[in-house]
């Protein structure tokens, strides 16, 4: 029984082979077309975001899969927060807890503030599209353990007042 042995040539020549062959082919590129027949096109600045009084009504609950979990109500009509409690358990960190009666409003447009009062913790409001963003600013004292560095901002659906 007689072997047959391939001889495989360097990488080398390989590659010297392959470019040959492909410096054979000839790749025609489109030619541009002329600048007459190309569309003009003209920058345009979107138009501003229409500033009005937020309103917006939710008394909602949400739950993410690491069991990061919270509840709030809310209402605000023409700006003015009317109601405002939220609730928020971070799993194995602590509970953040916010009510209005602990605030005091200080800006309506373009988005509500509300200020702590004896401390630094400020909830901003603010709408964007059909969503209310409720997000909070330096709360620690709101909060128990180290839960106030993992609160993340609530959204509510200022359609049908649900979160998440």
């Amino acid at each position: 029984m007689s072997s047959v042995r391939l001889r495989v040539p360097p990488v080398g020549a390989a590659l010297g082979l392959v470019l040959a062959i492909g410096g054979c082919s000839v790749f025609q590129q489109p030619s541009p077309s002329p600048v007459s027949e190309r569309p003009s096109v003209q920058k345009q600045k979107p138009p501003p975001i229409p500033t009005r009084a937020l309103n917006v009504a939710a008394d909602c609950s949400f739950k993410d899969p690491t069991g990061y979990r919270g509840v709030m109500k809310l209402k605000v009509a023409s700006a003015d927060v009317k109601a405002f409690e939220a609730r928020v358990d971070v799993p194995n960190k602590g509970v953040c807890r916010f009510d209005l009666k602990d605030f005091r409003q200080t800006a309506t447009l373009p988005n509500v503030a509300l200020k702590a009062n004896g401390s630094s913790c400020v909830v901003h409001m603010w709408e964007q599209g059909s969503r209310v963003t409720v997000a909070f600013n330096n709360c620690q004292k709101m909060c128990s353990g180290d839960a106030y560095t993992y609160l993340w901002p609530i959204l509510a659906n200022a359609r049908n007042g649900s979160c998440g």
